[in-house]
């Protein structure tokens, strides 16, 4: 049987793929097709998203995330039982609640003590477990001893379900301190008309969307006000009341997921890389820039002396607070004139400074001594004058948002009272 010579070609095309096999003579030149197809495909589309082209990856993705929400929802409120059980509140069959009856006892919870004690347990259980499945929303790098303390409902959301309310009730009066269940509960107390939706549904292709009172997602301080309020109220102790709290608004942060996603020194396989706002790195930037310096003598440039990079070492990596260095600076360092200068630092061709050359500095000290309150830049500035370089490294890393604060608070105990301060604000 002879042997044919043949080469096989492919063509991809977004939403098709061509291949053909073509004889070809010795010369390379082809002289016929032995075979050619197309196969049409929906190029990743998927099929139930035609009119918005989304991918089936993107339809993957969110299946995924909403099977993984499900089920840390199922474990949380499983923990929540078990919690309450083991502080000694009943676990109250909800099939046993009609219509708003969730909604009356939370407010009923809210306004004053109740004397029977089951039926303040009960009570406590109800409204605990409702607000545990529609617990609002917060900043996920936010962390719950945010929440511990508030003491008035102060967001948008809220002020927006007090003037629907007020809406309803034809400018009825309503406490700037109510809570939401108390709110809903004034406006079911007036209606006596068809039952009022509590919660805004969207999204419905048959029926639309149905406003209702609650018609954005209320954040989470404000429940926690909510249940703040209930405990006081019904007298809870302080150490349940906490752990309550705690266990209702717990969720998983993503502070420090990016940790280990950091890739490898390629000098120190062995250790991952520096944060360019850690302390190693910018004593390396500098280092580096000192490095690419010349000085102008007699026509010939030159390298700096081990001396005279040592003393604009020192310089820049000062921790003195010290804004703003320029290159001229560097110069009356060296004991040169401006235009002696060359390298990174040199001038332009017109002999003018460049807008964007700087010295590099150590700028942890500086972004501390910026902060305009006073009190918390004083006693960071003592706090860092008194510390070594790896409690240092430690709170950059905290303030990056890339490590896990649980982990480094057990590792430098020494940094539990500026974890526990407004230290996040600062921008290193």
């Amino acid at each position: 049987m002879k042997q044919r010579r043949y080469n096989v070609g492919f063509d991809v095309g977004l939403n098709s793929l061509g291949f053909a096999a073509i004889e070809i003579d010795e010369q390379g030149m082809p002289i016929r097709i032995l075979k050619a197809a197309s196969e049409i495909h929906d190029g990743g589309v998927d099929p139930n998203t035609q009119k918005t082209g989304d991918s089936r990856r993107s339809q993957a993705g969110i299946a995924r995330r909403t099977r993984r929400m499900r089920r840390r929802r199922k474990a949380r409120l499983e923990r929540l039982d078990k919690t309450l059980t083991k502080l000694g509140f009943p676990i109250v069959n909800e099939s046993s609640l009609h219509g708003f009856d969730v909604w009356k006892i939370r407010a009923l919870a809210a306004s004053g003590f109740i004397e029977d004690d089951n039926e303040r347990k009960c009570a406590i259980s109800i409204a605990y477990r409702h607000i545990a499945r529609h617990r609002g929303w917060r900043n996920p790098y936010t962390r719950v001893e945010s929440l511990l303390n508030v003491a008035a409902p102060e967001s948008d959301q809220y002020q927006q379900l007090r003037d629907n309310a007020i809406r309803v009730l034809g400018g009825e009066y309503i406490p700037d301190a109510a809570t939401p269940a108390q709110i809903i509960d004034a406006v079911l107390a007036e209606s006596s008309g068809p039952a009022m939706r509590i919660r805004t549904s969207t999204g419905s292709r048959k029926l639309g969307d149905r406003p209702g009172l609650i018609s954005t997602r209320l954040m989470q301080a404000d429940y926690a006000y909510e249940l703040r309020t209930i405990f006081e109220q019904q007298h809870v102790p302080d150490d349940v009341a906490r752990e309550l709290m705690f266990r209702v608004f717990d969720a998983k942060s993503p502070r420090g997921s990016a940790e280990k996603h950091v890739g490898r020194d390629p000098l120190a396989p062995a250790k991952s890389r520096a944060m360019k706002a850690s302390l190693a790195f910018q004593r390396y930037r500098i280092a580096s820039m000192i490095v690419n310096l010349r000085v102008n003598e007699n026509g010939e440039e030159r390298l700096l002396t081990v001396e005279e990079k040592q003393r604009i070492y020192d310089r820049l990596a000062s921790q003195a607070v010290e804004k703003d260095l320029t290159w001229a600076d560097i110069c009356s360092d060296l004991g040169i004139s401006r235009n002696q200068l060359k390298g990174v630092g040199s001038l332009t061709a017109d002999g003018e400074e460049r807008v964007t050359s700087r010295p590099p500095q150590l700028t942890s000290v500086q972004r501390i001594a910026g902060l305009s309150d006073s009190k918390l830049r004083k006693s960071l500035l003592d706090w860092w004058n008194h510390s070594d370089d790896s409690a240092r490294e430690a709170m950059i890393a905290l303030l990056s948002n890339s490590v896990d604060i649980d982990d480094k608070r057990m590792i430098r105990p020494s940094l539990q009272q500026l974890i526990s301060s407004r230290v996040w604000t600062i921008a290193l």
